[in-house]
């Protein structure tokens, strides 16, 4: 039996391009993944970190909300850099995925600096 030359290489490519992912956190297992797999699983599961979307700075937006208001611990300038390009890379923007930010103009006042 002979199989047509472009079927073999449509299966080659699509092993060439077939991600490798981590059994026990399901990241994708790209530069930088060890990182997030030893920063993010701690406080919450890799289901919410693979779930969402986002570019560059909206990734570095989130991580400035947990260290404000979760008590994310802060990065070395390095390691932050890492998980930033690591997240931006394999969870980059999708359609429909994400809602923008809300303005801040549309955010509710901080009721605890009302006196």
């Amino acid at each position: 039996m002979r199989v047509p030359f472009g079927f073999v290489v449509l299966l080659l490519s699509a092993e060439l391009n077939a991600t490798d992912i981590d059994n026990s956190s399901g990241l994708i297992m790209s530069p930088g993944w060890e990182q997030v797999r030893a920063h993010c699983g701690g406080c919450h599961s890799y289901a919410l970190v693979t779930s969402q979307r986002a570019d560059r700075n909206t990734w570095l937006d989130i991580i400035r909300w947990m260290q404000e208001t979760q008590n994310l611990w802060q990065f070395q300038p390095e390691v932050e850099a890492k998980i930033l390009d690591y997240l931006a890379t394999n969870y980059p923007p999708q359609p429909n995925r994400r809602r923008a930010p809300i303005p801040p103009s549309l955010m509710p006042r901080n009721m605890d600096k009302v006196q």
